[in-house]
């Protein structure tokens, strides 16, 4: 069920958006060994299972924030996420996977 999820965002009855929602791959975080994982974010955040319902753990401060109380309310709050374009003024700096970058001889700079 966690797949209709995938490549959307989750967005809170408060309008805070979570996601990227992507398979999540191993390895794990080692506070999260007994956890249900759910899913992963870009950002090395986790949906997790608590008791039935779905919660967020953000890497940065080891903590989970509950989303929703089963997985039909977290799917229902999914959506895909709007697209967003920027002039070139305001990119101020990207990263790029190096092995993406490889695809394209992008050299990475000093």
């Amino acid at each position: 069920m966690m797949k209709r999820a995938f490549g959307k965002i989750f967005t809170s009855n408060h309008g805070t958006e979570y996601g990227v929602i992507r398979k999540s791959q191993e390895p794990f975080p080692v506070e999260l060994a007994k956890s249900n994982i759910l899913a992963e974010d870009d950002c090395g955040n986790y949906f997790i299972e608590v008791n039935g319902g779905i919660h967020f753990w953000d890497h940065e401060i080891g903590d989970n924030e509950f989303l929703a109380k089963s997985m039909e309310e977290f799917i229902s709050n999914c959506s895909a996420p709007e697209d967003v374009e920027l002039e070139s003024d305001q990119v101020e700096s990207v990263w790029v996977d190096p092995e993406f970058a490889k695809q394209f001889d992008i050299k990475p700079k000093p």
